[in-house]
C-alpha cells in the first residue's frame, strides 16, 4: 500500500470480506496495523491514548501546527481557545443561518442540472460559508482568496501521508512542493486580512490574542487553516456522499422527501422551520446511515510509542496504527446486508458505539470538537436539499475513493441533480 487512497480502498475490502478483524501491511518500509475490533479500537483512541499520539506529520509540514496536530499542553491550549465557541453555540441561529445557505446551495446546484457529474465547489463553498458565518462573524466574500484555498493544500499535504517522518519529499515533482509555497504564502497572505478587522468576533479576538502568549508558539493564519479545513471540508464531502446515496437508493430519496415535505408543510419557512429540519428523525438516522457507509474521515492513524498487545496482535515501537472507521462499525457490519442504507434499521441500533454518528467523529478525549454543530447543519442542508432537489444517477461506474485529507470519490459524484418542481410525477416512487 503506497498511498491514503489505497488505504480506503483496502478498508472497505476488509469490511467486507473479514468484518471486525485486525491486520498487518506494510507500506513505505513500515509495518502497519489495520484495526477494525472494536475493543482495540477503543482501548488506541480511549483507554491507552497516551501510548498512541497522532500521525499527522505531514499535515505540519505544509500547514504548520494547529489543534488538529498537537498533543499535551500545546494541544489543550488551543483547544481551550476555541472548544467553547463550538460546544456552546446559539442553536436557533445555527439553524437559521444553516437553512440560509442551504437554499443557495440548492439554487445553485438547480441551476447546474445539466451536469453529469456533481458540482462539489457549490456545495464546499456554501458549507464553508456557513463556518464563517456562524463562527467568524465574517462573509465569505469578505475573505479575499478562493473559497477552495485551504482545502487544497490540505490535499497537497495529503499526498506524503503515508510517508515515514524524513522521505515527505521523496518521489513527489517539483511542481508538486511549488504549488504548495505558493498556495500557501497566498492563503496565508489573504487570512491575514482577517487581522485588520476593525471589531473582530469574539473567536477571532480570541485566536489573535493568542498569538500575544508567550511560549505558546501559536499562529493566527496556520490555525484558521485548519479550522477552515475541519469546519467544512468533512461536512461538504458529506453532502455529496449523501446526494450519491439518494441518487443510487431512490426508494430512501422517495421516503425522505415524503418527511421532509411534511416538514415544510407544518413550518413553511424561517426560524420553525429551520429548527424542525434540524431534529427531524428521519433525517437524523439517514445522516446515520451516510456516516457508516461513507464517513469523510475513514481512518485515524497513531503511532506506538511502545509495546502494547491487542486482541489478536501485538504493536511495536514505531508501529503506524491505522483504525478503520469503515470497519469499526460493528452493529450495522451484523446485518444481513451492511451495504444498503437502512434508516429503520438505523434506529432500531440507536445512534451510540458502533454506529456511523459515534464512530465518524472519533471518541474519547479527542473527539471531534464540532460534532454537534456539524450534524446539526447536515441535517438543515439535507433537509432542504432533499425538499428542492431530485437526484438520479448519470451512469453507474464503480466507485473509485480518493484521500484528500478527507475521502472523496475520485472523478466526483455521478449525480444529476433537478428542481423537483420540473420532474415528472411519476418519477417519485411511492
Amino acid at each position: 500500500m503506497n498511498t491514503a487512497s489505497d488505504c480506503c480502498t483496502y478498508l472497505y475490502e476488509q469490511a467486507r470480506s473479514a468484518p471486525g478483524r485486525n491486520s498487518v501491511i506494510e507500506s513505505d518500509g513500515r509495518r502497519v496495523l489495520v484495526v477494525q475490533d472494536w475493543a482495540d479500537a477503543d482501548r488506541i483512541m480511549r483507554r491507552n491514548l497516551a501510548n498512541y499520539p497522532k500521525n499527522l506529520h505531514w499535515f505540519v509540514q505544509v500547514a504548520g501546527n494547529s489543534r488538529l496536530t498537537e498533543e499535551g499542553e500545546a494541544w489543550k491550549f488551543r483547544w481551550d481557545l476555541s472548544q467553547p465557541f463550538f460546544s456552546k453555540y446559539d442553536h436557533a441561529r445555527g439553524c437559521v443561518v444553516s437553512l440560509q445557505h442551504a437554499q443557495n446551495i440548492a439554487r445553485h446546484l438547480a441551476a447546474s442540472s445539466g451536469r453529469a457529474v456533481l458540482d462539489e465547489g457549490v456545495i464546499h463553498e456554501g458549507m464553508l460559508s456557513i463556518f464563517t458565518h456562524m463562527f467568524l462573524e465574517v462573509a465569505l466574500k469578505d475573505v479575499p482568496m478562493p473559497h477552495g484555498n485551504a482545502s487544497r493544500l490540505i490535499e497537497l499535504a495529503s499526498a506524503f501521508a503515508f510517508k515515514a517522518p524524513g522521505k515527505e519529499r521523496g518521489g513527489y515533482p517539483r511542481e508538486h512542493l511549488r504549488e504548495i509555497l505558493a498556495l500557501r504564502k497566498e492563503t496565508f497572505a489573504a487570512l491575514q486580512s482577517l487581522r485588520g478587522l476593525p471589531q473582530p468576533g469574539p473567536l477571532l479576538k480570541k485566536l489573535l490574542d493568542a498569538e500575544l502568549v508567550e511560549g505558546a508558539d501559536f499562529q493566527f493564519e496556520k490555525e484558521l487553516v485548519m479550522l477552515f479545513g475541519a469546519g467544512t471540508d468533512t461536512a461538504a464531502y458529506s453532502v455529496g456522499w449523501a446526494l450519491h446515496l439518494l441518487a443510487q437508493y431512490p426508494e430512501v430519496q422517495a421516503r425522505l422527501q415524503r418527511s421532509v415535505d411534511a416538514v415544510y408543510a407544518a413550518h413553511p419557512q424561517g426560524p420553525a422551520l429551520a429548527e424542525a429540519l434540524a431534529s427531524c428523525p428521519e433525517l437524523k438516522y439517514f445522516i446515520a446511515e451516510l456516516l457508516r457507509l461513507y464517513p469523510p474521515l475513514p481512518f485515524v492513524t497513531r503511532v506506538a510509542n511502545a509495546a502494547d498487545q491487542l486482541s489478536d496482535m501485538a504493536a511495536q515501537p514505531g508501529d503506524v496504527v491505522i483504525v478503520s472507521l469503515v470497519g469499526v462499525n460493528h452493529k450495522g457490519l451484523a446485518r444481513t446486508d451492511p451495504w444498503v442504507p437502512d434508516i429503520d434499521a438505523a434506529m432500531r441500533e440507536g445512534i451510540g458505539a458502533g454506529s456511523g454518528t459515534h464512530s465518524s467523529f472519533i471518541w474519547g478525549p479527542r473527539v471531534c470538537g464540532g460534532r454537534g454543530f456539524a450534524l446539526l447543519e447536515l441535517s438543515v442542508v439535507l433537509g432542504v436539499l432533499v425538499h428542492e432537489l431530485q437526484c438520479t444517477a448519470s451512469s453507474q461506474e464503480a466507485l473509485q475513493y480518493e484521500w484528500v485529507g478527507q475521502m472523496r470519490r475520485k472523478g466526483g459524484h455521478r449525480v444529476r441533480v433537478a428542481p423537483r418542481s420540473t420532474v415528472a410525477p411519476e418519477a417519485h416512487l411511492p
